[in-house]
């Protein structure tokens, strides 16, 4: 309690219960007057600066003092801190208003925490907050909240086809742009996955501060699109889309589409040299100077001009396939129209070409100053057409190679032959040296599965069992070689029956080949059929 506190004859201090401030006044004699601040420094200074003063009573209790009257006057009391705790009208907020005391007692944390409870609140309230409030004072302190619900999210597809680069120039060794290559072409493989779907969420409920439980909306499912062509739902995950095939991806509404084929327009400046793993459709021509390489078949609506072809299946060109007439000495040979296939090639025509396939080529209308080489058969000039000449140039097939006229009444060069090729034979000895050198291996593993079982204990058991592994895998790979030996021993036998047939004539200067024999052809004759004889002569029936 402040202890009393006189300015001559005043005295300030508390009554009996504590709770009023009083000022009271015995006058002994004049006193010097005081104004009404001097008598609230007089408060201040007796201790009861902090209490609810009222000026009115002080005003006229310092006007009693200057008179020299005795007085004694309640000028002020004590007041407790106040509070009062309140909700937002969603029952989602809790705020404390907090009024400091005047002298009188603070509120107490727990006090707070009871009201609230009163009030039905069950949720924690921040005690840092309060206890701050309860040092500082404030209007709407919040010191707890509800949990609003969180609605769920809609299911979504998530991509994992790579960003399809924008196709641009690239720069060249010299560092000058290259409008050929622009890039590679995006494409997945059989098997990838490409979308995959993330469910919809059922959200999470909220809470009022008053523990009434909010409902939280759940997401939106999204059903993947019910045609996909080359793409299908994962067996093993429902919410993945997996390639069906190999080919180009495009994304469709809540789902994606696989492609086999990749088709252009035309292969110019403007689309690039193509590179791709499937099939390639051209619907236009493909230009000058410009390469399409695939894994799969190309398809050429239009025309090939001095460009390059490259493919792991066929080749189908509607049109011709032609180059310049002589190279450019300074121009790369591949753009001297350049056709290579795994299987077969066919065109309308081709002049000025060089032409390789695995298997046949099919020339509709002539084939004029060409490299034609086939690992099967060349046949130009299609069944009752009046067309079929092979004029120039070289030819040559494993088995059969098939014309209505072969050179020209000009006396032009035309080679001709027809024999095995050199890949097929280099084929035929790497097998067999291959089957030799396991053979080879083979014995000596036997050698040292034998002393094994003739001297057990002297290899150690893990020596031992990985050499009946081996043995094993070289047992089954020598037998897979010899049968391989013995197909393409079959197809070199009947290339060395091969035959030659031209249905209309044969002009001279035309040199046809049949496996080493070689017959030149002087002057124009009758076509026929020309292969070995029995005395491994050329016989022309």
């Amino acid at each position: 309690m402040p202890e009393k506190t006189n300015i001559q004859t005043l005295s300030i201090h508390l009554d009996e219960t504590g709770k009023k401030v009083i000022a009271s006044n015995s006058p002994e004699g004049s006193t010097a007057p005081i104004t009404p601040e001097e008598f609230r420094l007089a408060i201040e200074a007796a201790g009861f600066g902090k209490y609810r003063i009222n000026q009115s009573p002080v005003d006229s209790a310092t006007a009693k003092y200057n008179a020299g009257e005795a007085f004694e006057i309640t000028i002020g009391d004590a007041v407790d801190g106040k509070f009062t705790v309140h909700t937002d009208s969603q029952q989602m907020a809790v705020y404390l208003n907090y009024t400091l005391p005047l002298g009188g007692e603070p509120a107490q944390m727990q006090s707070i925490q009871n009201e609230a409870a009163q009030k039905g609140i069950t949720v924690a309230l921040d005690t840092e907050v309060i206890e701050q409030t309860l040092l500082e004072g404030g209007i709407n302190i919040l010191i707890a909240q509800g949990q609003a619900p969180v609605n769920g999210e809609n299911g979504r597809l998530e991509s994992l086809i790579p960003s399809m680069k924008e196709r641009r120039p690239a720069l060249d060794e010299d560092g000058l742009t290259d409008f050929h290559e622009l890039g590679d072409i995006l494409t997945v493989k059989e098997g990838a996955v490409l979308i995959r779907r993330i469910p919809a969420t059922d959200g999470i409920p909220g809470q009022t501060v008053a523990g009434k439980t909010l409902p939280a909306k759940p997401g939106k499912d999204i059903v993947f699109a019910s045609k996909m062509d080359g793409a299908t739902i994962d067996p093993n995950d429902p919410n993945a889309l997996i390639a069906t095939i190999s080919g180009c991806p495009k994304i469709l509404k809540n789902g994606v589409s696989v492609d086999p084929v990749y088709t252009v327009k035309d292969v110019d400046l403007h689309c690039g040299n193509i590179s791709y793993e499937g099939t390639v459709h051209v619907t236009g021509d493909v230009h000058a100077n410009m390469t399409v390489q695939t894994s799969g078949d190309i398809y050429v609506d239009g025309t090939v001009e001095s460009a390059m072809l490259e493919a792991g299946g066929d080749i189908v060109v509607k049109g011709g396939i032609f180059g310049s007439s002589e190279l450019d000495l300074n121009q790369n040979e591949k753009f001297h129209s350049a056709v290579y296939c795994k299987g077969n090639c066919t065109a309308r025509f081709a002049q000025n070409a060089h032409i390789s396939a695995g298997q046949g080529i099919f020339i509709h209308d002539v084939a004029m100053l060409c490299e034609l080489t086939a690992g099967h058969q060349i046949i130009v000039g299609d069944e009752g057409s009046r067309k079929g000449e092979i004029i120039g140039g070289s030819v040559q097939a494993g088995m059969l190679i098939k014309a209505k006229h072969i050179g020209s009444p000009d006396f032009l060069k035309t080679q001709v032959i027809a024999k095995p090729s050199q890949e097929l034979l280099a084929r035929h000895a790497d097998t067999i040296k291959t089957r030799e050198a396991a053979e080879h291996k083979f014995a000596d593993l036997l050698k040292l599965l034998e002393l094994a079982r003739q001297n057990p204990g002297r290899i150690p058991p893990a020596s031992v069992r990985a050499a009946q592994e081996t043995r094993d895998s070289l047992n089954t790979e020598i037998e897979a070689l010899r049968l391989e030996e013995i197909e393409l021993q079959k197809e070199i036998d009947l290339s060395n029956k091969a035959q030659v047939i031209v249905e209309k004539r044969v002009y001279g200067g035309s040199e046809i080949q049949i496996g080493i024999k070689h017959f030149r052809v002087m002057e124009d004759r009758e076509g026929g059929t020309i292969h070995l004889n029995e005395d491994d002569n050329i016989s022309f029936d």
